[in-house]
C-alpha cells in the first residue's frame, strides 16, 4: 500500500512539472551552415568573413510582439562572451542572414545591442584556443523591448523575462 501511495506522490509530482514546463513553447532553430553540435564552417569566423552563420527559426506562436536572438560563448576563459544581441526583429521574420548584422541601417527592422567586445553588432566567432561552444539562441516574446539600440546583451536578457513565449537553441562548436 506505501509502494501504490509512493508512486502516486511520483506522478502527482510529474504532472505537476510538465504543467509548469509548458509556459514556454519550443522553436526550432537550423542553420544552412552547420547541424546542432556541428562545427561551424571557418567562413562564419574572425578567420574567415567575421559574419554569423545563417540562422532560421520556425513560427513564433500567436501572441509574439518580437524575435530576438541572443548569441553566446559560455566557454570565454573570462567568463560568457556576448557575440550579438539583435532585438525588437518584426514577429514574421524566419531568418537572420549572415550578412544582416553586419551593418544595420537605421531605421531597419533589426535593433542590435552592444556585445561583449564594446562594439554594437556582431562580435566575430574567435576563440582564443581550445574548443568552444556558441549559442544561437532565438526568443519570441510577448512585447517590444523599450531599449535604447545599444543596450547591451544583458539588459536585453533581463528585459525578457515574463515575456518570453517560446525559445529555440542551437549550439555550435569551433575551435582553433
Amino acid at each position: 500500500m506505501r509502494f501504490v501511495a509512493s508512486c502516486i506522490g511520483v506522478a502527482a509530482l510529474l504532472v505537476g512539472a510538465a504543467a509548469g514546463a509548458g509556459e514556454e513553447g519550443a522553436l526550432r532553430v537550423s542553420s544552412s551552415a552547420f547541424a546542432n553540435d556541428g562545427n561551424i564552417p571557418t567562413e562564419y569566423t574572425c578567420q574567415g568573413k567575421s559574419v554569423p552563420p545563417p540562422l532560421t527559426w520556425s513560427q513564433p506562436p500567436a501572441g509574439t510582439k518580437s524575435i530576438a536572438v541572443l548569441v553566446e560563448d559560455p566557454d570565454a576563459p573570462g567568463g560568457s562572451f556576448q557575440h550579438l544581441a539583435a532585438f525588437n526583429m518584426p514577429p514574421e521574420r524566419r531568418s537572420l542572414p549572415s550578412e544582416a548584422v553586419k551593418s544595420v541601417a537605421p531605421g531597419s527592422a533589426l535593433s542590435t545591442g552592444r556585445n561583449s567586445s564594446g562594439t554594437v553588432g556582431f562580435a566575430p566567432i574567435c576563440p582564443p584556443s581550445g574548443r568552444h561552444h556558441y549559442r544561437f539562441e532565438v526568443l519570441a516574446l510577448d512585447t517590444t523591448l523599450d531599449l535604447p539600440a545599444a543596450a547591451d546583451a544583458n539588459a536585453i536578457r533581463a528585459a525578457t523575462r515574463g515575456h518570453v513565449l517560446a525559445r529555440g537553441e542551437l549550439v555550435g562548436v569551433y575551435g582553433r
